[in-house]
């Protein structure tokens, strides 16, 4: 392969990486703002049966806090690539930034909050 060829398929690879974690926060911030939402359209509708409300506090605190993580991570991937273009301008070497692991961290830990949400939402329901 030549040289051109090799920078070419990097630069998609690097291009299709990026646009994979765009979809991922968007995947998450809809699981759980979803969740929020659908949680909170429920206990309308059980109130105004006037039937025993489930306690939903836990599994709302954890949606919300799964929205939360995943701003968090966005907000670090942000900044990864802005380290990454400035090293790039300053010909430094962009490899290896902690904001990375961050943002990877914060987006793992935005599914467990939604996973943590669901099973709370269900144990609230039995």
């Amino acid at each position: 392969m030549s040289a051109d060829a090799v920078n070419d398929d990097l630069l998609e690879t690097y291009k299709s990486l990026v646009t994979l974690s765009t979809e991922g926060f968007k995947f998450s911030a809809l699981i759980n703002g979803g969740a929020a939402v659908a949680l909170l359209a429920y206990l309308g509708n059980v109130a105004g049966k006037d039937a025993a409300r489930p306690d939903m506090s836990c599994a709302m605190f954890a949606f919300l806090f799964g929205l939360a993580l995943v701003v968090f991570a966005w907000l670090f991937a942000y900044l990864t690539q802005l380290k990454r273009l400035n090293d790039i301008v300053d010909s430094q070497n962009p490899r290896g930034s902690w904001r990375l692991n961050v943002a990877i961290t914060l987006s793992v830990l935005s599914l467990v909050a939604f996973i943590a949400g669901a099973v709370l939402a269900v144990v609230a329901l039995k």
